[in-house]
C-alpha cells in the first residue's frame, strides 16, 4: 500500500521568497476582487484608485513612505530577533514605549541645539524599545519562558501605561479633554525631504542597510545564526547562545522603539493611543512574508505603506477601509502556503 509523506527539499530556489510573495499578493488581489464584486464595486476601478491615491503624486507617495517607516523598522527588529530563532510579538508595545521615552526625555531636558536634541530623542526612542523587551529577554535566557507570550503580554502593559500617562500626568490641558500628551516643540520636528516625506525615511534606509550587514555580513550575525540553529554547535564553537539571544532581543526591540520615536517626531508630534495604528502587528506580516530578509522587509514594508494609504482613502467611494487589511492578511497566508511547497515536496512511498 502506498502512502503520501512529506520530505524537505535538498535545495530551494534563491528567488523562492520573492515568488512566494508575488503569488501570495496575486491571490490576495483575487480574494479582494471577489469581496469588491460582492459589494457591487468594480475591482479594477477600486484598485486603480488605490494606486493613484497612494503613489500618484508627490504628496501621496510621501504619505505612503511615511506610513512604511514604522512597518520597516519594526519588521527589521523582528527579523534580527528571529536570527536566533525567537519571535517578537511585542513590537507594538515597543513602538509605544519608544515614543514614551522620547516624550520623557523631551520634557526633562534642556538642549539648545535642535540637531543634537533630535539625535538624543532618537536614541531615547531606541533605548525605550530595548527597555520594553528587557523583561521578556531576561525571562527567556534565564528561565526559558516562552518569548511569544511575554512579548505579547508586554504590549498590553505598555499600552495601559500610555493610557495612564495621557489621562493623568502628561495630559494636555489644551486638548479639550481629549486624552493626549502635549505636543513637542517644532524645533524637534524631523525635517522633510520632499513633499511630506520625513527625514525618518533616510534613517529607515540606513537602518535597513545596518540590519542587512548585521545579519548577513558581520561576525555577530554569524554567531546569532549558529546560536539559533543548534545549542550544541554553539557550545562547540565557543559561542554563548544565551548572550547572543539577549543582545538580539534588545537590538530588535530598539529598532521598534526607534520607529515610535520617528512616528512621534515626524507625524503625531505627541504621545497618544494613536501613536501606532497596529504597526507592530503588521510588521510581523511584513517580516514573515519576506523570510526575515532586511532588503525584502524594506520593499514589502513600502508596499504595505502604500496599501494602507490607498485603503484609507477608498472609503470616499463607499468601499470599506478593511479591504487593505484583507489584502495584507491574504498576502501573508498565500505567501506562506506557496513557500511551504517551495521548501517541501510530497512523495508516494510504499509500506514495508
Amino acid at each position: 500500500m502506498n502512502n503520501l509523506k512529506l520530505f524537505k527539499r535538498q535545495s530551494v530556489n534563491e528567488l523562492a521568497t520573492f515568488y512566494s510573495f508575488l503569488i501570495g499578493f496575486l491571490i490576495a488581489i483575487f480574494i479582494g476582487s471577489i469581496i469588491l464584486l460582492i459589494q457591487d464595486k468594480n475591482p479594477f476601478d477600486t484598485f486603480s484608485l488605490m494606486l493613484r491615491l497612494s503613489v500618484g503624486s508627490v504628496n501621496s507617495l510621501s504619505s505612503s513612505l511615511n506610513k512604511a517607516i514604522p512597518l520597516i523598522l519594526a519588521g527589521l527588529g523582528i527579523s534580527i530577533i528571529n536570527s536566533v530563532k525567537l519571535w517578537n510579538i511585542g513590537a507594538e508595545g515597543q513602538i509605544f514605549l519608544g515614543a514614551i521615552a522620547v516624550n520623557f526625555v523631551y520634557i526633562n531636558s534642556q538642549i539648545n541645539n535642535p540637531t543634537i536634541h533630535i539625535f538624543v530623542l532618537l536614541i531615547a526612542g531606541f533605548i525605550g524599545g530595548a527597555i520594553c523587551i528587557l523583561i521578556p529577554a531576561i525571562t527567556k535566557v534565564a528561565f526559558g519562558v516562552n518569548e511569544i507570550i511575554t512579548t505579547l503580554l508586554t504590549n498590553y502593559i505598555v499600552i495601559g501605561i500610555t493610557i495612564y500617562l495621557i489621562n493623568g500626568p502628561w495630559k494636555d490641558p489644551n486638548s479639550l479633554n481629549f486624552p493626549a500628551a502635549a505636543y513637542v516643540g517644532e524645533e524637534v520636528f524631523l525635517p522633510t525631504i520632499f513633499g511630506k516625506l520625513s527625514f525618518g525615511f533616510l534613517i529607515c534606509i540606513f537602518f535597513t542597510i545596518l540590519a542587512h550587514y548585521l545579519k548577513n555580513k558581520s561576525v555577530f550575525g554569524f554567531e546569532m545564526r549558529i546560536a539559533g540553529g543548534s545549542a550544541m554547535t554553539a557550545v562547540y564553537a565557543g559561542i554563548n547562545a544565551k548572550q547572543k539571544a539577549f543582545l538580539a532581543m534588545l537590538i530588535g526591540g530598539g529598532f521598534a522603539g526607534l520607529a515610535g520615536a520617528i512616528e512621534l517626531l515626524s507625524q503625531t508630534h505627541r504621545v497618544s493611543t494613536g501613536i501606532s495604528q497596529g504597526f507592530g502587528y503588521t510588521a510581523i506580516i511584513v517580516a514573515a512574508i519576506t523570510g526575515m530578509r532586511p532588503l525584502g522587509i524594506f520593499l514589502v514594508g513600502s508596499l504595505f505603506g502604500a496599501l494602507s494609504i490607498g485603503g484609507s482613502v477608498i472609503q470616499t467611494i463607499g468601499v470599506s477601509t478593511y479591504i487593505a487589511d484583507i489584502i495584507q492578511a491574504s498576502t501573508l497566508f498565500g505567501a506562506l502556503i506557496i513557500q511551504f511547497f517551495f521548501n517541501y515536496q510530497i512523495r508516494r512511498v510504499e509500506n514495508d
